[in-house]
């Protein structure tokens, strides 16, 4: 698999979550940032070998974060994801998945009727 194949399964898998989760809403692609090198922001330059994306949505009439994050990690398990669950902290919800190499975060807040996926690919010399 190439970077770019690996990038846009991240993409898919993303927005495919994103609307099964809240699926009365069009996910929006926030961020799709790479091929990067992973050390860029610490300076430390290296190859050009991960990409970052990350998709959000919501219902500003539901806003439940609770509920989302617990559905978000239901959807991802049945998906073929391990899902680790995050305590809630000051307000905020979060679930971490993994899945052959790639990583996954998704977050929401009680200020805010967003939820945030936000997905990496596996390093280029791991795929």
């Amino acid at each position: 698999m190439t970077l770019t194949q690996a990038r846009n399964f991240l993409r898919s898998e993303l927005l495919a979550v994103a609307a099964t989760v809240v699926p009365d809403q069009t996910p929006a692609v926030t961020q799709d940032v790479g091929p990067v090198s992973p050390g860029a922001l610490s300076d430390d330059r290296g190859p050009e070998s991960v990409c970052t994306i990350t998709v959000e949505t919501g219902d500003p009439t539901s806003p439940d974060p609770e509920a989302l994050i617990s559905f978000a990690a239901e959807t991802l398990e049945a998906r073929g994801w391990k899902v680790e669950d995050e305590p809630a902290e000051d307000g905020m919800y979060r679930v971490l998945a993994h899945r052959d190499g790639y990583d996954l975060t998704v977050e929401a807040h009680n200020t805010d009727w967003r939820i945030t996926f936000t997905g990496q690919t596996p390093a280029a010399d791991d795929l």
